[in-house]
C-alpha cells in the first residue's frame, strides 16, 4: 500500500511507514496521513481483517510450534515477542502435534481409534466420488476431517483463548513424551500425517471450487502446518536418534518423502494465494501469502511477494527479475529500435484494421476464448472494455492483407515472438483499452517471458493513463516501447476519455535465448505442471 494522495502535513523523508494494526495491508506516513485516508480504508479494513484470520492462525501455530531457531514468519512478529518466555522454553525445541493428542484432552482427543474411524469415512467418500456422487462425497470428506478442524481451532486459540496448550506440546526434555513419540512412530505416525495433509489439500480444492472459501483457507493452513511439522521433524536430531522405523531412516525413502512434502507445501501455498487473488476484496492479501511462502523456504519458487506467477522457472535456471526493463538495460532487445523506427507505418496499419469489414470483425473482447491463451483475462477487466486484434497465434487471419508490413517486420526482426505466439505460449496483438477502463492487479502465468508494448495511440493526459508493474508506475509514449516482466503484479488504468492502443508482443526472457532448446523444454514443463495441477483437483487421495 502506498499513500495515493498528498498528505497534510507532508511526510518526513526516509521514515518507515506505519502499518494498519487491523489488516496489515495499508501503510501511512504519519498519524495525519492515517486520519486523511482512514475514511476510505475503513470500508475494506473489516473485510480484510476477516480474510486475514487463517494467516494469523498459521502465525499463531508457528509461535506454539517452535520457540527457538525456527520461526517461519519473523516479519509478522514484534521484536519484543520473539524471545522465549523462560529458560526451560529457550533450552528445548517444542513440537506441536495439534492433530494428535490422545487421552490428554477429553473434548478433542484424537486417538488411534479416531484415525481408524475417519479413514473409513474418507474411503467411503472416495468411493462416492469415483461413482460421480460429488456432493455426497464432499460432505463425507468434510465429516471425516471435522475432528481435525476442531483440534486446529483449539490449537491456535480460536476456541478458548485462555485454554492451556500443554496437552499438545512435546518437549524433548520429557522422557515420558519421548516414549510416547516412539510409540507414535511405531504406529506409522509420519505416514498417516502425510495422508492427512493430502486429504486436507484435496478437500480445500473441492471447497474452493464449491465457493466455500473460508473453510478452504483453513484446510490449507492446516495442511501447511502439518507439512512443516513433519519436515522439521525429519531434520531434527531427535528424529534420527529415536526412530525405530528402518524404512524411514533409509536415505532414499526419506528423500522421497521430503520431495512429496515440499510438493504439498508448494501446492497449498499456491492455492492459498489464489484464494486471495480470486476474491476482489482480498487481492492485496495475496502478497502476504507470497511473503509467508518465501519465508517458508521460497515455496513455489517465489522470491518477491509482488512476483507470484503460477509457474516459476527456478529449479532449472535462475532468471533475473526486474519489473520494468529500462531503455539502457543491456538485455533490452535490439529489435525495439527497429519497431520504434517504423512506428508510423505500424500505426497506419492499425487504423486499417478498424475500417475494413473483414478486419473489423476480427476485433474481439480480451478473454473471449478465440485465442489460444488468456482465456481468463476478461475477469480482470473493469469498465468499458478491452479489445484485441490477433496478428499471430490462434484467431489470426490466414492472409497477410490486414497488416502486411507489420507482420513482415515482426517475422524478420522478432521471429521468436512469432513462433511463441503460434505455439500458444504468447500472443502478438493490437491491444485497445477503452476510456475509463481499469485492468485490475494480476500476475502473468510464468516468468519465462517478457511483454513489450509499442505505444500507438496514447491519451494526451499521460498521467491519467498508466501501468503499474510491481511498485513502479509508468506511462506510455507514442512510438516508444515499454518493456516489462508481466510475472510481477501489474495493473492498468485509463482514466481519460480517449482510447489507449499498443502493439503487444510476448517474448522469451533473454536469458533463455542463450541456451538452445531450454525455452521449449521449460514451456513443456510449465504446461505439464498446469495439467498436473488440474488433475489433482479430480483425483482424491485414499
Amino acid at each position: 500500500f502506498k499513500c495515493s494522495r498528498p498528505c497534510n502535513p507532508p511526510p518526513l523523508k526516509h521514515k518507515k511507514l506505519l502499518s494498519c494494526s487491523n489488516c496489515a495491508s495499508a501503510a501511512y506516513h504519519n498519524s495525519a496521513c492515517q486520519r486523511s485516508h482512514w475514511k476510505v480504508h475503513k470500508r475494506c479494513c473489516k473485510i480484510l481483517s476477516k480474510s486475514l484470520a487463517p494467516l494469523k492462525e498459521l502465525i499463531c501455530w508457528n509461535d506454539k510450534f517452535v520457540i527457538e531457531n525456527w520461526k517461519l514468519f519473523p516479519q509478522y512478529h514484534h521484536p519484543r515477542d520473539g524471545g522465549a518466555k523462560n529458560k526451560k522454553e529457550s533450552s528445548s525445541h517444542r513440537f506441536s502435534w495439534w492433530w494428535w493428542h490422545p487421552n490428554h484432552h477429553p473434548t478433542n482427543s484424537i486417538t488411534i481409534q479416531t484415525i481408524q474411524e475417519t479413514n473409513h469415512i474418507w474411503n467411503v467418500a472416495v468411493e462416492q466420488w469415483n461413482a460421480k456422487e460429488y456432493l455426497r462425497a464432499m460432505e463425507g470428506m468434510q465429516f471425516a476431517l471435522e475432528v481435525y478442524q476442531n483440534a486446529w481451532k483449539c490449537s491456535v486459540g480460536v476456541v478458548g483463548k485462555e485454554q492451556s496448550l500443554d496437552h499438545m506440546i512435546m518437549s524433548s526434555d520429557d522422557d515420558d513424551v519421548v516414549m510416547e513419540r516412539n510409540k507414535v512412530e511405531d504406529d506409522n505416525f509420519v505416514e498417516s500425517s502425510m495422508i492427512l495433509a493430502k486429504r486436507l489439500l484435496f478437500l480445500a480444492y473441492c471447497e474452493m471450487d464449491g465457493g466455500q472459501i473460508v473453510s478452504a483457507r483453513q484446510r490449507l493452513v492446516q495442511c501447511i502446518s502439518i507439512t512443516n511439522t513433519i519436515l522439521y521433524y525429519y531434520s531434527s536430531s531427535s528424529f534420527t536418534t529415536t526412530t525405530h522405523q528402518p524404512h524411514i531412516t533409509n536415505n532414499h525413502n526419506q528423500s522421497s518423502a521430503k520431495s512429496t512434502l515440499l510438493l504439498l507445501l508448494n501446492d497449498a501455498y499456491m492455492e492459498l494465494m489464489l484464494s486471495m487473488e480470486e476474491i476482489e476484496s482480498d487481492k492485496v492479501l495475496a502478497r502476504h501469502v507470497a511473503n509467508m511462502a518465501i519465508a517458508n523456504g521460497n515455496c513455489c519458487g517465489w522470491v518477491d511477494p509482488m512476483q507470484r506467477p503460477g509457474y516459476m522457472a527456478s529449479n532449472t535456471i535462475q532468471l533475473s527479475s526486474v519489473p520494468i526493463i529500462d531503455s539502457w538495460n543491456e538485455q533490452r532487445p535490439m529489435w525495439c529500435t527497429e519497431l520504434e523506427r517504423n512506428y508510423e507505418t505500424i500505426l497506419e496499419e492499425y487504423w486499417n484494421t478498424t475500417t475494413g469489414m473483414m478486419a473489423k470483425n476480427q476485433w474481439m473482447d480480451v478473454g473471449c476464448g478465440r485465442r489460444g491463451s488468456g482465456h481468463e483475462d476478461h475477469s480482470v477487466v473493469e469498465g468499458r472494455g478491452w479489445k484485441e486484434y490477433v496478428l499471430f497465434g490462434t484467431g489470426a487471419l490466414d492472409c497477410e492483407d490486414d497488416a502486411p508490413f507489420t507482420k513482415k517486420l515482426l517475422r524478420q526482426h522478432v521471429p521468436d515472438a512469432v513462433t511463441l505466439a503460434q505455439e500458444g505460449g504468447g500472443e502478438v496483438i493490437f491491444s485497445r483499452l477503452s476510456p475509463r477502463t481499469h485492468i485490475k492487479p494480476h500476475c502473468g502465468p510464468t516468468n519465462l517471458r517478457w511483454t513489450a508494448h509499442l505505444g500507438l495511440v496514447i491519451p494526451k493526459s499521460e498521467s491519467d493513463c498508466r501501468i503499474r508493474v510491481g511498485h513502479e508506475l509508468v506511462s506510455w509514449s507514442a512510438g516508444k516501447i515499454l518493456l516489462f516482466d508481466d510475472s510481477f503484479e501489474h495493473e492498468v488504468r485509463n482514466d481519460t476519455d480517449e482510447e489507449r492502443v499498443v502493439l503487444l508482443i510476448r517474448l522469451w526472457h533473454p536469458e533463455l535465448m542463450s541456451r538452445s532448446g531450454l525455452a521449449s523444454q521449460l514451456v513443456q514443463e510449465a504446461i505439464a505442471k498446469k495439467e498436473e495441477s488440474i488433475q489433482k483437483r479430480y483425483n482424491p487421495p485414499s
